[in-house]
């Protein structure tokens, strides 16, 4: 996706800028379209679940999991 907004010639600072904005206090438009994606993947695999861009950032801080058997810490 990051292509897309460098190809449209902005400059990466600006388009970075622009996906960490929180532009109606409903999350940043990066954890947003998250969301939106998450959403509409689990509605193909006929999953009823919905995930906000409050939950997304939450995940995003937290980081990566380090091994598959163990949560990264809290």
């Amino acid at each position: 996706m990051m292509e897309l907004f460098i190809a449209s010639g902005a400059p990466r600072e600006k388009v970075e800028s622009f996906l960490l904005a929180d532009l109606d206090g409903a999350g940043a438009v990066r954890d947003r379209i998250a969301a939106d994606m998450t959403n509409d993947l689990l509605r193909a695999l006929g999953q009823a679940g919905r995930q906000t861009a409050g939950e997304v950032e939450r995940i995003r801080r937290r980081g990566k999991w380090l091994a598959l058997d163990r949560r990264p810490p809290e």
